[in-house]
């Protein structure tokens, strides 16, 4: 046991020559390696810092993009529901100009078609007529020219509605 007490028994020779140790020690450190070493630190520090504002410059920048673009696809797809808009009411007036046109268009033809066939009609009834007073003149001749009796007289008159019935059906 006396020697385990020594170790902890006071010398101030020892304890001079372990302070100058110490001193000398913390003395170098200070001035070759601690220095260096933070300073190296610092610069690291530094340079972190520095990358981490670009990286924070360059997020703030992409998502400035990002916005602007998403604005420009915004506007990009109202310009083109503007777009389809336009057109569906294009077609749409195209539609009803057509349609209005062709209406037109037969409503002429058939009041062309109509006015041709009132036309052919009326020329029909115009050779009608005309066969009918050749076909009475005619018979009239025929009476004049002889005497009949009433038979004859009837048949001559069978015959001249005979000859009109088929100059009717010929001209419809």
């Amino acid at each position: 046991m006396g020697g385990s007490l020594e170790l902890l028994h006071f010398n101030p020779l020892t304890f001079c020559f372990a302070l100058a140790v110490f001193s000398t020690l913390w003395i170098v450190l200070a001035r070759k390696v601690w220095g260096p070493i933070i300073s190296a630190l610092d610069e690291r520090d530094d340079a972190i810092r520095g990358e981490m504002d670009r990286a924070n410059e360059s997020k703030a920048e992409a998502e400035k993009l990002l916005a602007e673009q998403k604005k420009a696809m915004d506007a990009l797809r109202e310009e083109g529901r503007q777009m389809k808009e336009e057109a569906l009411a294009l077609a749409e007036k195209q539609k009803t100009e057509l349609l209005a046109a062709a209406q037109q268009e037969a409503e002429n033809m058939a009041a062309k078609a109509r006015a041709d066939m009132q036309n052919e009609k009326e020329k029909m009834l115009e050779e009608v007529k005309e066969l009918a007073v050749e076909i009475g003149v005619d018979l009239a001749s025929k009476i004049l020219a002889k005497e009949m009796d009433k038979k004859a007289h009837q048949g001559a008159i069978k015959d001249s509605l005979t000859q009109l019935e088929s100059a009717y059906k010929k001209a419809v």
